[in-house]
């Protein structure tokens, strides 16, 4: 199952507080299908989680995940890494 690395858990919370989101609402990693079958992933605040998510958590972090995202990333670590406009939501896959 997809990880959550540290780094990415505080990044979260730090969003969370930074765009005043209520800690009522849920973290939850979504997809839209695009061209040729890739998906185009989607962070988002919610009221309401489905039944059908997964959840994974990391030092109290929880993140929802879609059941469509499920499977392309079960292998994958959600981390955060530096860029040129700040911190971007990276995935790398899990070692060993």
């Amino acid at each position: 199952m997809m990880e959550l690395s540290d780094n990415a858990a505080a990044a979260l919370e730090n969003l969370r507080e930074t765009q005043g989101v209520p800690q009522d609402q849920g973290t939850r990693l979504t997809a839209d299908r695009v061209q040729e079958g890739n998906l185009a992933l989607r962070l988002e605040f919610v009221e309401e989680i489905p039944e059908t998510d997964q959840v994974i958590e990391q030092a109290g972090t929880e993140v929802h995940l879609d059941e469509i995202v499920v499977a392309p990333l079960e292998d994958a670590v959600m981390d955060v890494q530096d860029t040129k406009e700040g911190l971007a939501f990276v995935f790398r896959t899990q070692t060993a």
